[in-house]
């Protein structure tokens, strides 16, 4: 017998994948296409490198965020962690536009999981 709540559970399986599976794969195209390039041009311009560690891909979000936010709001992070202005002046409007998705697509699959989690459709165990 089916419980009312099995078709939800079903619909957010589906969201889940589907939203790791995009935004996984925005992740890898970003890191290739935008940011490896940006980076190969700033070390021709003997510039140094703008991360010293890069703990688990961490560095593909601040770039994102240098590139998809409004000036005012990409300026705040700049030179704490990633020297926005450098980053945003060797983009182009393609780039901004990758990062924007990018950040979309991880903001809605971060919101619609716990958006699940609240609604009880998933169970949190540990």
């Amino acid at each position: 017998m089916e419980t009312p709540s099995q078709p939800l559970s079903l619909f957010f399986v589906w969201f889940f994948v589907a939203g790791m599976f995009s935004s996984f794969c925005m992740w890898l195209l970003f890191a290739q296409m935008t940011m490896r390039r940006i980076e190969k041009q700033m070390k021709e311009d003997g510039l140094p490198d703008s991360f010293i560690w890069d703990g688990v891909g961490g560095r593909i979000v601040f770039y994102a965020c240098a590139l998809g936010f409004p000036e005012k709001i990409a300026y705040r992070i700049d030179k704490r962690l990633i020297d926005a202005r450098l980053v945003r002046s060797y983009s182009s409007p393609g780039d901004r536009i990758c990062a924007i998705l990018f950040l979309l697509l991880m903001s809605c699959w971060i919101l619609g999981t716990f958006v699940a989690v609240l609604l009880g459709e998933v169970e949190l165990r540990f």
